[in-house]
């Protein structure tokens, strides 16, 4: 038994010197034991602190046993985890076609349906009305009944409802039709989710910012298939060419596992180990030693949980974040392509308040301009991947809010279009990197329990940022580029000081299975 004692004040001594995780209170509940029985007991549950518990039998025999978290950074990063990466890359650049066509689609469908501006605006907003409502309800369904099935559906919807675009017959039957397409988008968030709980945690951080190539990879070959396709065959084939891709990703997808964090906290654990074996197979590792914890069935998705005490004030923080990033990034996408569209920001100097015409087509140089300014998101990818582990994600975040503010105050500059072109690839650089990261700390801040309600509640928020971005865009830009701009730069340096002031610092700390609330402290065994 002394040995028992000594191994607690170890682990006590050791949990004295490092910050404070939401999975020690299971570590730091007391260990009690019987003085004239040879009896110890503790539960063995998944805490996912990341170390081995050793539990003594009453015949005086150790049986070890090890998490989730365990497993996964003892498999390490193979071949499982690259597969997996790749098909859900695959979603985000599918997704990112679906995306960014709200913004070349804009020039086409003014014309063709004679709109005014707020008309052209409520287009996106409508998308992301959809992507509002369905981000949390996807979340939830998320954290019930798996994440795999979710991204299914979502993939599905999205595609379906996509290819129906190309045939409406007015403005309003593209409204209707693009708010569902931004329901479907509300559950893709999850595809995030399932990636981050299958990476170990050496990896996780640079590995999620690298997937984002896919995301602009998508970005950029909607560009490509826009300057070809619109003015040879017009919108409706593009819409029908958008869509399509998500058919693959089905495809795809349909052999990748349920994340087995997910089956855990389920109470699954023959289907947990069946995955385990699979990916320690794929990647030629074994297990470790001994048997997989049991993880203490408990209420997962529950909206309330992120309001706990742990974590009220880095919920509320990070919806303001949430908010901020989306309404920046999407407004500099459409930013630019009404710039590009009203010939620059000196042209609000020289109209004299003269309406221009309506109907505008992007050129050839339009969508060069557009090429150059989305490779932004590409040269940040680097600067997050050597930074995010060593300044952490909070200052990663803050940073890059800083230097997206600054930008898109020098867009305010009356200059010639290639330096108006390097600004917006400053603002679209540091504001991906915003993405990037707030996305990697949401993932890991959460337990396993709410993450998936979690992101999908934080990208809700983000949706109502997207809303309101096309109307300063497109409605208030049109009568003041300074006011639109400035009110962008403005965010960013509020969403800065939200960033630097987070509670919880996610760097070098294992994703958590549960929340405090619902971790049980030791018991003894009667005998």
């Amino acid at each position: 038994m002394s040995l028992m004692h000594r191994r607690q004040q170890q682990r006590e001594a050791e949990a004295a010197h490092r910050p404070y995780l939401l999975n020690d209170a299971i570590e730091r509940c007391p260990v009690e034991s019987d003085e004239d029985s040879d009896t110890f007991s503790r539960p063995l549950i998944d805490s996912s602190i990341g170390s081995v518990g050793t539990e003594l039998l009453s015949d005086g025999d150790a049986q070890i046993h090890y998490s989730v978290e365990d497993a996964i950074e003892h498999i390490g990063f193979g071949r499982f985890q690259v597969k997996v990466m790749f098909v859900v890359g695959l979603f985000q650049a599918s997704d990112a076609l679906e995306m960014l066509l709200l913004s070349v689609l804009s020039p086409e469908l003014r014309c063709e349906f004679q709109l005014e501006e707020w008309q052209v605006a409520l287009i996106t907003t409508i998308v992301f009305v959809g992507m509002g409502l369905g981000s949390s309800a996807w979340g939830s369904f998320a954290d019930m009944y798996g994440r795999r099935i979710t991204v299914l559906t979502a993939a599905l919807w999205i595609s379906y409802f996509g290819l129906l675009t190309s045939q409406s017959p007015s403005y309003y039957w593209v409204l209707i039709l693009r708010g569902l397409v931004g329901c479907g988008f509300g559950g893709g968030v999850q595809s995030f989710t399932l990636m981050c709980e299958y990476l170990p945690s050496r990896y996780r951080a640079k590995l999620l910012i690298l997937s984002s190539l896919m995301w602009t990879g998508g970005c950029l070959f909607e560009i490509f298939l826009a300057c070809v396709l619109i003015p040879r065959f017009g919108w409706r084939v593009l819409v029908i060419a958008s869509a399509l891709p998500l058919f693959l990703t089905l495809f795809c997808m349909w052999d990748l596992p349920e994340s087995v964090r997910y089956l855990l906290a389920a109470g699954r654990r023959q289907d947990a180990m069946r995955v385990l074996k699979t990916i320690a197979k794929t990647n030629k590792m074994t297990l470790p030693d001994g048997e997989l914890v049991h993880s203490p069935t408990v209420d997962r998705g529950r909206y309330r949980d992120m309001f706990v005490k742990s974590y009220r004030r880095t919920t509320l923080q990070l919806l303001l974040m949430w908010f901020g990033v989306a309404c920046v990034y999407y407004g500099v996408i459409l930013v630019q392509s009404e710039l590009l569209e009203k010939g620059g920001v000196c042209v609000e100097e020289h109209t004299n308040g003269e309406e221009s015409c309506k109907c505008q087509h992007h050129v050839w140089s339009d969508y060069l301009s557009m090429i150059v300014a989305t490779v932004g998101e590409l040269a940040i990818i680097p600067v997050n991947i050597l930074t995010i582990d060593r300044i952490g994600r909070k200052a990663s975040i803050g940073l890059n809010f800083v230097m997206a503010g600054i930008f898109y105050f020098l867009i305010q500059i009356c200059t010639t279009t290639t330096i108006l072109t390097l600004l917006i690839f400053g603002v679209r650089a540091f504001i991906s990197g915003c993405f990037n990261v707030i996305y990697v700390y949401t993932g890991e801040v959460y337990p396993t329990t709410i993450r998936s309600i979690g992101l999908g509640s934080c990208s809700a928020m983000a949706r109502i940022g997207c809303m309101i971005t096309p109307f300063i865009a497109q409605v208030l830009l049109a009568h003041s580029v300074r006011y639109g701009l400035g009110l962008y730069g403005v965010l960013c340096f509020l969403c800065a000081i939200s960033a630097f002031l987070l509670p919880i610092e996610t760097k070098g700390k294992p994703m958590q299975q549960l929340h405090a609330d619902d971790q049980p402290c030791a018991s003894k065994t009667q005998e």
